[in-house]
């Protein structure tokens, strides 16, 4: 493979980590909302607590599939290093390539 394929994989699997982020993020910013209107259209008890286990579930589910998404740079899980890890991280815990740093390289 040439240098720029290796660059365009490095910048597509950041870009899906990225993508991840902003999708838990969205799970975060629907949670109180969705629950407060089902809870002010008077909805039933079992709808609403449903609708809020469903949120939570998708939230952990997404969570641990970006604990384990593996760096495009060099293979090993982005977020974890050890014992220790941050799904919030930008920065790979091995490597250290950043998220925005590919997609500044990228835009030059």
């Amino acid at each position: 493979m040439t240098d720029t394929t290796d660059q365009e994989l490095i910048t597509a699997g950041l870009a899906g980590i990225r993508r991840k982020h902003r999708l838990l993020a969205a799970i975060f910013a629907i949670y109180i909302p969705a629950v407060a209107l089902l809870y002010f259209l008077q909805l039933p008890n079992w709808l609403i607590m449903g609708t809020a286990i469903v949120l939570i579930c998708l939230g952990i589910v997404i969570a641990f599939i970006i604990g384990l998404a593996p760096c495009p740079a060099c293979g090993k899980l982005f977020h974890v290093r050890g014992m220790g890890g941050s799904i919030f991280t930008g920065t790979c815990m091995h490597c250290g390539i950043t998220l925005k740093q590919a997609r500044m390289n990228y835009e030059l």
